[in-house]
């Protein structure tokens, strides 16, 4: 028990390390002798502890991120992201594919050895650490501000996404930059993870010096942990000098697989995550609706099962499209979800016709809509905005959470479409690979 114990301490340590650490491949050849060679080698940490190492510690955790929530074109069958994989937990998504663990996420009948969610979980941990590492090193090298408040808005970001979409209980370890002992966490609630999201925000807030693309990163996410914990009108405050055009894409390149957009890898390409209709009974028109933010074809071929009519997303339609992780649509749409908590009908409809006219849409008439009709309006522009952004999940389990609406309400519920039901669970589990952390449970 004694050396398994061991074993897994190790393979966490490496895992951890070897997001820090991005191949080299150089090699050099003596003048003064032809065989006198040096072998390419990893990035040391020593070798990190200089302001080019620093830049390359944070590319790695941005790569990460990437993986973590687009996914990617490398691994068998590519790596999801979690993006598609909470696509398919609320309404944009049907799977038309044959992996069993991505169903598990269709139905939402869930195992916490599930391929899928362990890669996910994996990919949000690495990029988390590698922007703690990162952090740590540009601190200790004197102070590099805009790095740091990158890299904690970054780590504020991977909190957020952890408490939207996985059940409390997630732990948050540490691997010391020096390569000591593992330090185990605990698991967090989901108001933990959201107030720990916050405390990164504030940090990053206080690093920003000026720069006004990082001021608003932090702002954005500061106030989407806000709308987690209820406090709606904060959230809204906290964003009110965001500007419309600001946005913070994730990036994406044909350069590697590994970098390549898995969203559009995993759509167009394999043709398994068909956009969705109505789906569960609950779930938005997001193609017969014709609505241009959320762009589709198909429905003439299968998916890769080859028993479910496909119909492929167009929001991304290259390897190499970014996604957005923040913007300043989405901080019109936070103030007009306090304008709706607070009944505030004129106001709701006046910033979302404003959003609508810069695509030339029809304005929206909301009168009359008070309570849970006019949140559910303004939800519904929402998930039309912020389509295929990894946002749908997360609002779904506020409308239960925080607003008290019965999730048979707003999430696909009764008969799931290829046989059986979907699922009550509305959350991701916390995966059994966790289990290596004597303080691991499965959801509190």
């Amino acid at each position: 028990m004694k050396n398994l114990e061991k074993n897994k301490k190790g393979s966490l340590r490496w895992l951890v390390l070897t997001s820090l650490s991005i191949l080299l491949t150089f090699g050099m050849i003596s003048c003064d002798s032809m065989v006198e060679v040096v072998d390419p080698d990893i990035v040391t940490p020593e070798s990190l502890n200089s302001e080019t190492g620093i830049q390359t510690l944070k590319a790695g955790s941005l790569g990460d991120l990437s993986i973590a929530i687009s996914g990617a074109a490398a691994g068998h069958g590519a790596t999801t992201g979690l993006i598609v994989m909470s696509g398919l937990m609320s309404d944009e998504y049907d799977y038309s594919g044959t992996f069993p663990t991505r169903r598990e996420g269709d139905t939402r009948i869930l195992q916490n050895t599930n391929g899928d969610i362990t890669r996910i979980y994996g990919n949000l941990h690495k990029a988390r650490a590698g922007a703690e590492a990162t952090v740590d090193l540009a601190v200790n090298f004197g102070g590099l501000s805009d790095v740091e408040s990158e890299m904690q808005s970054i780590i504020g970001y991977s909190y957020i996404l952890f408490a939207e979409t996985f059940c409390g209980a997630v732990p948050f370890s540490k691997v010391p930059s020096d390569g000591g002992d593992i330090i185990y966490g605990m698991p967090l609630s989901t108001e933990q993870m959201f107030t720990d999201a916050i405390t990164w925000f504030d940090q990053a807030l206080a690093n920003s010096s000026g720069n006004a693309k990082l001021t608003n990163l932090a702002s954005v996410g500061k106030a989407r942990a806000l709308l987690g914990l209820g406090q709606i009108n904060a959230a809204a405050n906290e964003v009110a000098s965001v500007p419309d055009d600001f946005v913070y894409n994730i990036e994406h390149s044909e350069n590697s697989k590994r970098q390549e957009n898995g969203i559009y890898i995993m759509s167009t390409v394999r043709r398994q995550f068909s956009i969705a209709d109505g789906k569960g009974g609950n779930g938005l028109m997001y193609r017969s609706s014709g609505d241009p933010r959320t762009p589709w074809n198909g429905g003439t071929v299968y998916g890769q099962d080859d028993i479910t009519l496909y119909y492929n997303q167009l929001k991304y339609t290259s390897s190499n499209a970014p996604v957005a992780l923040a913007s300043g649509i989405e901080a019109r749409l936070i103030e007009a979800e306090a304008a709706a908590n607070s009944d505030d009908v004129s106001s709701v409809q006046t910033i979302h016709n404003a959003l609508r006219a810069t695509l030339s849409l029809p304005p929206l008439d909301l009168t009359g809509l008070t309570g849970d009709a006019l949140m559910l309006a303004h939800m519904k522009e929402r998930a039309y905005w912020l389509f295929s952004t990894g946002h749908r999940h997360g609002d779904l389990n506020r409308l239960v959470d925080i607003y008290g609406m019965p999730p048979s309400s707003v999430f696909p519920w009764g008969s799931y479409f290829k046989g059986g039901e979907y699922s009550s669970t509305l959350r991701f589990p916390v995966p059994q690979s966790e289990s290596n952390n004597p303080n691991y449970v499965e959801c509190l």
